[in-house]
Order: structure tokens, then sequence, then C-alpha cells
């Protein structure tokens, strides 16, 4: 886990928890991941624990960014970018799944 603040990017760009709206304090921004494509960032909201996964890039046109709200912890998060990407065959194991509706069926199995 990198916590270096001095970042191309400012880390101040998250300013409030989207669920309760109280400020975030520096220090519950944890840097997960930095490259060439940007920065990962995790937020825990001090107030209602609402945890926020974010990344930003630095471009010629300015920074831009996206976040979601997760219930995944950080060390979760940094496995599942280390996992193994979609290849093709596994978009077409899908969808001759759903061709004979056997991943519902499946799903179904499983409830």
């Amino acid at each position: 886990m990198m916590t270096n603040m001095n970042s191309p990017l400012n880390l101040r760009l998250i300013k409030k928890c989207p669920i309760c709206n109280v400020d975030y304090q520096q220090s519950m921004i944890q840097v997960l991941d930095e490259s060439e494509y940007g920065v990962l960032t995790y937020a825990t909201c001090k107030s209602c624990g609402a945890n926020l996964l974010t990344k930003f890039a630095s471009l010629p046109q300015g920074v831009i960014g996206n976040a979601i709200l997760t219930d995944l912890t950080p060390q979760e998060v940094l496995e599942f970018a280390d996992g193994d990407g979609i290849n093709d065959d596994d978009v077409l194991d899908i969808q001759h799944l759903l061709s004979k509706k056997e991943l519902v069926n499946n799903f179904k199995k499983l409830i």
C-alpha cells in the first residue's frame, strides 16, 4: 500500500462523503496504487463508515476521476486488481450459458 501524499494529483479533491456529507479527514484516505495511469485511492468516512474507491488520472486536458461506494476492504480491492482479466473465451462461455439459460438456472440453484 502506498501512502505518499506528494502524489502528482492533489488528493484534496476528495472533499465530502457522498452518503452523509461530512468532510473527509486526509488521514482517512489511503493511496492503494499509483502508476502512469493514475492514482487509486480508498477513503473511509469517519462519521458513517462508508468506503469510497476513487481513481484519478492527470491528462493534458486536466484531472479526471471517478468514484464508487464499496464494501470491499483495501486488501480486497488490491487482490481483485491483481486478478486475471477477462479474455475472449470467458465472454463466449457466458454468452453460451445465457443462450441456454444455464446461467440463470445455476444462479437459481445457488439461491
